[in-house]
């Protein structure tokens, strides 16, 4: 527009070059303002769109601050849940570890050992497996199993065997199914651990004890029509053997031996 003017003004004889030029002082300096307000305009424009990045970029930080503690709360929940719930579900379906029980065959104590080696190699002789200690002959080969109710022995072994409640402390019972043809009850304390005393029932002849000491003592007793053999030492009692109607039984008390009258009110409980 700048060239047309001049032209224009040029074409205009009665105008002078003085006023052509200060025509094109006017049209410059009106572009030079229009340039700069451009730019002020587009300045303006950049500086408000960088401050609505910043404030954008400010709340995106807020709330990924307030987001991520939350996060981290519901994921440590739901991790402490997981740990509890595992550690819940691998109590319950764990095995319960076997209280020691009177199965094994222990060596003989005392320096006379003829009678429990004829034994043990009678016990191998019908399939049991026989290992040699420093305690003497261990005999291992017949399966135990921990159940939880007489019930369950009973559908296991196909007879029950019905028992007295423990003796303070020996209060606390664990009922075993040993091979196919005995059931064992184990009568212990918890604090500190100990069995006191156990009894067995067997589908079988003989000594089913598991106790092949040569006691020093032995003699028969009549209880309530039941001959009854007690062994042990010094007056006290370990083993009361007895056997009726095509079973075998035995009380066999472990922790310290009984007087007559104690083991005796044991069997006079147990048929």
């Amino acid at each position: 527009m700048k060239e047309d003017s001049k032209r224009l003004l040029r074409g205009m004889t009665e105008v002078s070059d003085q006023y052509i030029l200060e025509a094109e002082a006017f049209y410059q300096k009106k572009e030079e303002q229009d340039l700069v307000s451009k730019n002020r305009e587009s300045l303006e424009r950049e500086r408000v769109e960088k401050e609505k990045k910043i404030i954008k970029m400010q709340e995106a930080k807020k709330r990924k601050f307030i987001t991520l503690p939350r996060v981290l709360g519901f994921t440590a929940s739901i991790a402490a849940a997981c740990f509890v719930c595992y550690v819940g579900v691998f109590m319950f379906f764990a095995p319960r570890a076997a209280k020691p029980s009177s199965v094994m065959l222990e060596g003989a104590q005392g320096e006379d050992s003829g009678g429990t080696q004829d034994k043990a190699e009678e016990f191998a002789a019908e399939g049991g497996e026989l290992k040699e200690n420093s305690g003497g002959i261990t005999a291992k080969g017949r399966s135990v199993e921990e159940v939880a109710s007489m019930q369950q022995a009973t559908e296991l072994t196909g007879f029950t065997m019905r028992i007295p409640e423990g003796k303070a402390p020996y209060t606390e019972k664990t009922i075993s199914v040993i091979g196919e043809d005995m059931i064992e009850v184990a009568y212990s304390k918890e604090e500190p651990f100990a069995v006191g005393y156990s009894i067995r029932k067997a589908r079988a002849e003989g000594d089913i004890s598991g106790d092949y000491t040569e006691y020093t003592e032995s003699k028969e007793v009549d209880s309530e029509g039941r001959k009854v053999t007690l062994k042990g030492e010094d007056g006290t009692y370990s083993l009361a053997l007895w056997e009726e109607n095509g079973f075998s039984y035995a009380v066999k008390a472990q922790e310290k031996p009984m007087t007559e009258e104690e083991i005796l009110e044991i069997v006079k409980a147990v048929e």
